[in-house]
């Protein structure tokens, strides 16, 4: 991590204002290379300060990243910081005060020996002095931590000792145990406001920066505790056994935020089955709930809407089918409607707003569409558009998804998405088809744009996203009907959702791949072990091959029984099926031409995973697989150069087994 010495680029400035690279429109270029798709958005993580006088955002160019302000009025940004994302890389950034921005850092490390990632906290003011590049390591000089904290910038909110300081949960003197801390971001001064008296893991805080309630585990029982508004007293909220389902019915909670008066606590909950948003006074002592939402269809996983302006809760956004808003708040739907009418046919979302409510960063996106960003001044009216997140695509006619509802073979109903290719108008009858399962697999595929779909969609070739049972958002019975089944039923459910394509029309049951990354990986692989001959060829990235393996090392890490080993299996207990449902016990059978990608800091599914597989696969005597093993990729190929490679080798072996012959 340095900082950057030169005064803003030409190159910087045009980038902002996404001029520099000249969007194609259709006709120009009948397919846009590989790039295009890989590419980090040009910028992100906007955010505006509480004046609403500065904009900060992160710049992304040819696979670095430069962090940046620009003042209201001026033409000029100012580059703070850059990374070459080699190791380090900005996951967050938010300001303390109007003049004080913090920005989380990750890299890729060891604790114990276990391979992790640790993150830390720089501080620096909007216009690039002041710089700390370790903000807390500046405060344990003054405070030397029992434990020091693998997470260091796990920002609650404000807290309640003023504009500059901000409230952090740190366990630095039981891991993975944070107490609360306020950290005065100008003196690294830190001040702890709240003791774990034992198995809290995660901490929230009201609007007024009070820390209000706890949230952990002790085995495998679940635990809220909360107090109310002015009361030092906690008090149990709820408990659940985490494997006990009827339990889990009855008593889970999520919470989501306090109201602005601090008494109300927002929280999903069950509702007849699905996922739906409470109310609950946090000073009756029956903690009495109001339902405000719910959604008979889909699980509500989203975020409660604030308003800065009307400084309460006015609504909450959800996946839905193709993303959700529901108001409560009046005057708050009336500024939506007026955005929507600005901005038709789009999904418009205010996630950015000065602290007078004046100045609003939206982003509008939409199912077949990379999402642009516009500042918008209320007081003049004035809208501004800020940037395309993906230039190259910005005015592309792309396909959208298209909800698609089957029936497996035991009667569950199933949902997903179909993406036609692009060049579906010229084509008829079946065409070849890429099944991309999602990872996860607590996950869920939803109708918002997807680059990995739009990429293999422009290269003329069906895409089918299915959720099978086991994924989130249609109810705690279908999710936890996938519990220990992979490799089972939940792969049957893809077998039965390409069978569908093909007695659809849609599919030509020649040309059929399926590709997914971690579970989705998984899926692969177990695809053209127990049904070969409905794929022509298969690709794994960052996949699952071993799963007793894979158990083995989540036990090195906080919740496994909560976690891993519920949704999987156990270790020993499980081993027999754990065998027969991993496929690198199954090499010798599969006979689909299959490529493997890993990266090689991969934190979440190590590398050995598909290392494991491709040596299975020598071992067996196969031939037909390539191992692709990227040194600096992590799980989400979250550099450009590992997307650009991954993507490029993707697309080379699909077109030889898709279309019999080699891109140009």
């Amino acid at each position: 991590m340095n900082k950057t010495l030169l005064r803003p680029t030409l190159t910087a400035l045009m980038l902002l204002h996404g001029l520099l690279v000249q969007a194609a429109t259709p006709g120009q270029e009948d397919v846009p290379p590989v790039r295009v798709f890989a590419e980090q958005p040009r910028a992100q993580m906007f955010v505006i300060s509480p004046d609403g006088a500065t904009l900060a955002y992160l710049l992304n160019k040819d696979g670095s990243s430069y962090l940046s302000t620009l003042v209201l009025g001026e033409q000029t940004p100012t580059v703070l910081l850059s990374t070459d994302n080699q190791k380090y890389s900005f996951r967050s950034l938010r300001w303390a005060g109007n003049q004080r921005l913090l920005a989380g850092a990750r890299y890729p490390d060891y604790r114990y020996g276990v391979a992790g990632y640790e993150s830390r906290l720089i501080a620096v003011d909007a216009n690039g002095g002041n710089l700390n590049a370790n903000l807390l390591d500046s405060a344990f000089r003054f405070q030397r931590p029992r434990n020091v904290p693998q997470f260091q910038d796990r920002i609650l909110g404000k807290s309640a000792a003023g504009p500059d300081s901000v409230l952090l949960a740190l366990d630095m003197e039981r891991a993975a145990q944070p107490d609360v801390y306020s950290l005065d971001v100008k003196t690294a001064q830190l001040t702890r406001v709240a003791s774990n008296t034992g198995g809290i893991r995660q901490w929230m805080a009201d609007r007024d920066g009070e820390v209000r309630l706890g949230s952990g585990w002790r085995d495998k029982e679940m635990q809220l505790f909360v107090r109310a508004p002015g009361d030092k007293t906690w008090k149990t909220l709820s408990t659940w056994v985490a494997d006990d389902y009827a339990q889990v019915a009855a008593r889970a909670l999520k919470p989501v935020g306090f109201d602005a008066d601090g008494r109300y606590l927002y929280a999903f909950a069950d509702h007849q089955g699905r996922q739906a948003l409470y109310r609950i006074d946090t000073a009756d002592p029956a903690f009495t709930r109001t339902l405000v939402h719910d959604d008979p269809q889909f699980d509500l996983t989203g975020q409660l809407i604030w308003s800065d302006w009307l400084k309460q809760y006015v609504g909450i956004s959800y996946a839905g089918q193709y993303g959700r808003r529901v108001y409560w708040n009046e005057r708050a739907r009336a500024l939506q409607d007026e955005i929507d009418r600005a901005l038709p046919e789009k999904t418009n979302t205010v996630f950015s707003s000065s602290e007078d409510g004046l100045s609003l960063l939206i982003a509008s996106t939409a199912p077949n569409a990379p999402s642009t960003i516009y500042w918008l001044e209320r007081k003049s009216g004035k809208m501004r558009k800020i940037i395309d997140s993906h230039p190259a695509l910005a005015e592309r006619q792309m396909p959208m998804p298209r909800p698609v509802s089957i029936t497996s073979r035991d009667g569950t109903v199933l949902h997903g998405y179909l993406t036609a290719p692009w060049n579906r108008a010229a084509t008829t009858g079946p065409t070849p088809l890429i099944v991309l399962p999602h990872g996860g697999p607590i996950s869920r595929d939803r109708g918002q744009f997807d680059v990995y779909a739009q990429l293999l969609a422009s290269r003329g070739w069906a895409v089918l996203q299915v959720n099978f049972r086991g994924s989130s958002g249609y109810g705690a019975e279908f999710e936890q009907a996938g519990f220990q089944r992979w490799g089972m039923e939940m792969q049957d459910d893809l077998t039965d959702s390409v069978r569908w394509s093909i007695e659809q029309g849609i599919a030509d049951p020649h040309k059929i791949c399926i590709i997914g990354g971690s579970y989705g990986g998984y899926a692969a692989l177990m695809g053209i072990i127990k049904t070969p001959e409905l794929y022509r060829c298969a690709v794994s990235l960052n996949g699952v091959a071993d799963l007793r393996d894979l158990l083995a090392n989540a036990q090195h890490f906080d919740g496994y029984e909560i976690g891993a080993e519920r949704i999987i299996g156990r270790w020993w207990g499980d081993r027999e099926r754990l065998r027969q449902t991993s496929p690198v016990n199954h090499a010798a059978d599969i006979r689909t031409p299959l490529l493997l990608i890993h990266g090689k800091q991969d934190r979440t599914m190590p590398v050995a995973q598909s290392r494991d597989m491709a040596d299975a696969l020598k071992a067996a005597g196969k031939r037909d697989y390539r191992y692709l093993e990227l040194p600096l990729g992590d799980h989400q190929l979250s550099r450009e150069e590992d997307r650009i490679e991954a993507f490029t080798e993707m697309e080379r072996f699909l077109h030889r087994y898709l279309d019999q012959s080699e891109p140009n």
